[in-house]
């Protein structure tokens, strides 16, 4: 009853009333209604799947009232708190991924859309914030899918057409990109520019010249980590590069001439998503609010780019004596090291006469954030997220919280190798006790990190695993390939299979291992 009589409220101004009051209360009352509450759905959800007589009428009534009023704390606590009252994972209900059908949620929900159908029946997409992460990327995965199976249909749909006679050319139902090593970045630029906006919607199939290897996952998950690591070569200058955190920024000199750049690296970061494959492109937290436009960058968010600017302007803020002008000396200009050259700024008109004071100091602060984060970038930035948006722009996304985005974008880089050890598997004559395998993982775990992280690059394409850890992935599959000495380790990487031969000694497979592993590039078939 109370769940109802809070939401019947909606937006009116007994409504705002309440938002205020519950953001007055504070924490405890929002951790009591999440303790009381969300045991409460689970419980009508338990009731309904087990054939009670509640009438599917008021089974939707009743949970729709609970789910509005979790809605309701959700967003006072989470939207209009600053910080939140308590974290938006504490929302989270992970029992959803086994008790509902996520999937045939989503397409309720987007029919319901579609078709302007009343709101007779709960969905719990409109309720997104009780979605874990692993939720959220389920669902950005099936609507990924659902597009992909679209564009393929659409071109068969185009061909067959043409076998009728009509006079257009075939269309490929796949992305098909050529790409030179040596030239990387300017081969899949100039040909994603070529492409149409629904092209970036097919599956994507990348072939490396004078390369034999198909790609079924593991080439396309080289192309992106060649890609990015050729994107942040600094003899293009687009992003400057922050040594203290290893992240990433657009750089502040922008020329006209380098949108249409910034807009496919754009592309080409959605596509790594769109694609299901991990890039390792370090931007800070920030990039993510942009993108999703969920909350403006504040001081945190300068302590991930720059610490030392980070501690910096801390102290300004906590120096509470009068002599904080003629002390520290600042106006509101600031110095920004472009191209090698110092350049000054005016954060406001008339900046640089302007001396800041404790009247305005916050506002100082506030500029200066302002400038790194949005006005030095706004032209790089628009062009980035206009290119991300032409591939990723559907509705799951907008379910994701900044940090949730960036862990999925970027993945894991806590690895847990005993247990990427345990999820092996073995074919053939090999098996957990074979000597061979004994020494496999013996030699294995002695390797310092950046060389098990070499084999991992070897093994998969990748040197990172999804933001989930192993659960997530292909598990490695050890088979024999030769008897002798003479013969190396080979992988195929889009199966995450390691053809390992039976080496006449724990000596010989070390070498042999550490050998194969430097060459980590290139792909012939075996």
């Amino acid at each position: 009853p109370f769940a109802q009589a809070a939401t019947r409220l909606k937006k009116t101004a007994d409504g705002r009333v309440l938002d205020y009051w519950i953001l007055h209360i504070g924490k405890k009352f929002v951790q009591r209604i999440i303790e009381l509450y969300k045991p409460l759905v689970i419980k009508i959800i338990q009731i309904n799947s087990m054939g009670s007589a509640l009438a599917a009428e008021q089974y939707h009534t009743v949970l729709e009232a609970v789910l509005e009023l979790l809605k309701k704390v959700h967003n006072v606590s989470c939207n209009m708190a600053k910080p939140e009252l308590v974290g938006h994972d504490l929302f989270y209900m992970k029992e959803l991924n086994d008790m509902i059908d996520i999937k045939r949620d989503y397409d309720f929900w987007l029919a319901r859309q579609s078709c302007s159908l009343e709101r007779k029946m709960v969905s719990f997409c409109d309720y997104p914030f009780l979605f874990d992460l692993k939720a959220k990327i389920l669902l950005l995965q099936y609507n990924g899918q659902l597009e992909m199976q679209e564009a393929i249909r659409n071109a068969f749909m185009h061909n067959f057409q043409t076998m009728l006679g009509a006079h257009v050319d075939t269309v490929n139902p796949l992305l098909i990109l050529h790409v030179n090593r040596e030239t990387i970045l300017r081969d899949a630029i100039d040909q994603l520019d070529k492409y149409k906006d629904e092209d970036f919607k097919k599956p994507l199939r990348v072939y490396f010249q004078n390369e034999e290897g198909l790609d079924a996952g593991g080439i396309r998950k080289e192309f992106f980590l060649l890609l990015t690591k050729e994107i942040l070569d600094p003899k293009y200058g687009m992003f400057k590069v922050y040594e203290e955190t290893n992240t990433i920024w657009f750089s502040d000199l922008y020329e006209k001439e380098e949108e249409p750049m910034y807009k496919l690296i754009g592309t080409l970061c959605a596509l790594a998503v769109y694609n299901i494959t991990i890039i390792d492109l370090p931007f800070p937290l920030a990039l993510y609010k942009k993108l999703l436009n969920k909350s403006s960058a504040d001081l945190n968010d300068m302590k991930s780019l720059s610490p030392t600017l980070y501690r910096s302007l801390v102290a300004l803020l906590n120096y509470k004596e009068d002599d904080l002008e003629t002390t520290l000396c600042y106006t509101f200009e600031i110095e920004r090291d472009v191209y090698d050259e110092r350049r000054r700024i005016e954060l406001k008109p008339g900046g640089s006469s302007i001396m800041v004071n404790q009247e305005n100091k916050q506002e100082f602060i506030d500029l200066y954030i302002d400038y790194i984060f949005n006005k030095s970038c706004e032209k790089q930035f628009q062009a980035f997220s206009a290119g991300f948006r032409r591939v990723i722009n559907s509705k799951p996304l907008e379910l994701f919280y900044p940090d949730e985005l960036m862990s999925f974008v970027v993945g894991n880089t806590n690895y847990d190798w005993n247990e990427f050890q345990k999820k092996t598997e073995y074919k053939g004559e090999y098996h957990v006790n074979h000597p061979v395998i004994q020494w496999f993982w013996q030699v294995f775990h002695k390797l310092e990190d950046n060389e098990k992280k070499k084999f991992l690059l070897f093994l998969t394409g990748s040197d990172r695993v999804p933001v989930f850890g192993w659960s997530q992935t292909q598990p490695m599959i050890i088979q024999r390939s030769h008897t002798d000495d003479a013969h190396l380790p080979a992988s195929h990487t889009c199966y995450n299979v390691l053809d390992l031969p039976s080496y006449s000694s724990k000596e010989v497979l070390k070498a042999k291992l550490l050998q194969a592993i430097q060459y980590n590039k290139g792909f012939n078939l075996v």
